[in-house]
Order: C-alpha cells, then structure tokens, then sequence
C-alpha cells in the first residue's frame, strides 16, 4: 500500500505570517515563516526568492513527499539529501546565508504543509520526468542507510515502526520545533553523532521512508 503524508502531522499555518527570523516555537508559526522565506528573498538587492521560480501550486505540491531523492549539484557535490538538507543548500547558495539551518527547516515544514494527502515516492515527482541514473543512485543510498542503521538502531527498534514515526517530524516538542535529522543526529549519544546535514543521515533516511514507498526504491512507476 502507497503510503501518504498524514494530514494530521501538519499544522494549520495561522492568520498572519510570521517574520523570517522571528520563530516562536509553534509548527504553525515555523509554517508560516517557511512561506515568508519561500515569498521574499531577505537582501532587499536581490529580490529573486524561490517562489520567483517554483511560482506554480501543483509543481511544488509533490515535493516534499518525493525525498529523499538525488540533488544535481556540480562534481562532486551531487548526492541523495533530504528536503531540508536540500534547502538548506538551496538558500545558502540562494540567499547567501551562513547558517541556513533555520530558513531551511521552516521551508521544509511550509513544504510539507503543502504535501497533504500526497503519496510518499522517494525519487518521484508524479508527472515530472523520472531520471533512472538518479533513482539508482538513491538506490544505493538505501543501501548504506540499511546497514547504518542496523549497526547504530537495529538492535533496539524495528525499521518497519521506526519508519512510520518519521512522518511527524518536523515535530513541536517543549516550545521548539525538531528536525528528523537533529533527531536522529542525537539519538545515540554514545556514538559519533551523524551531521543534520550529513549523507550517513540522508542515507538512514532514505532507508526507513522507503520501507512506506509504494514499489521498491531504484524502480521507476
């Protein structure tokens, strides 16, 4: 069964918008703030934002339930991320922000938000075109995220539960909103913790949402 993004692990975004920057520890709040760095580019120099770009509804409705996926990048850059790895990358080379953890995270749950009810397909926008080269290499990504994650969780949780759990992230917990990645980066304190940014975590990831995908990772639909 083709798993779909749970309508209730997203938050409503509230009246108003809140300032980039200004995050108050709600997932609505960090909703609405993601729509405000997707809207507005924060040099007023260069107002080219990235909705200047990605303008049209039904192109960005698809996206977050497509990752993690392979991102394009110059040599040797190109690798499987996360939605919030990749726009972290995205407003840092966009934006020209040093620490683009923030923006990121509140675009990805804006994203998400938009996301509702569409099924999960790692590599896989429906109507765009399927590029086999990079659903092999998020195949392999897979791959390294199985044995990482049986050496680092396998003992203790079962993929399969584990899996359905990353649904509610990005989660408020305690008047702060947390990333599956910052999860899973601490989870084990007594092991080299894994980079939010990292590819160990991009792989881990890419192995637990495929176990919800509807056909086996590498395969096009």
């Amino acid at each position: 069964m083709v798993r779909r993004i749970a309508p209730v692990l997203i938050v409503a975004v509230t009246a108003g918008q809140a300032q980039a920057g200004s995050f108050a520890g709600s997932l609505a709040e960090l909703v609405a703030e993601g729509e405000q760095w997707w809207m507005t580019s924060p040099d007023p120099r260069d107002p080219v934002a990235c909705a200047t770009c990605h303008h049209e509804p039904d192109e960005t409705r698809g996206w977050a339930a497509s990752f993690p996926k392979y991102r394009p990048l110059p040599p040797p850059e190109g690798r499987v991320m996360t939605l919030l790895q990749a726009n972290a990358e995205a407003v840092r080379r966009h934006y020209g922000l040093i620490d683009p953890e923030q923006a990121a995270l509140a675009i990805t749950a804006y994203l998400t938000s938009r996301s509702v009810g569409m099924p999960v397909s790692p590599g896989v926008i429906v109507h765009q075109p399927v590029f086999e080269g990079r659903l092999q290499a998020l195949a392999v990504s897979v791959a390294r995220g199985e044995r990482i994650y049986a050496r680092r969780c396998g003992s203790c949780h079962d993929p399969g539960n584990v899996a359905l759990a990353t649904l509610l992230f990005p989660r408020a917990r305690n008047g702060q909103v947390e990333s599956l990645e910052r999860f899973l980066g601490k989870h084990r304190p007594d092991l080299a913790p894994l980079g939010w940014d990292a590819e160990p975590t991009a792989d881990v990831i890419a192995f637990l949402i495929s176990r919800l995908a509807g056909q086996p990772i590498g395969v096009s639909p």
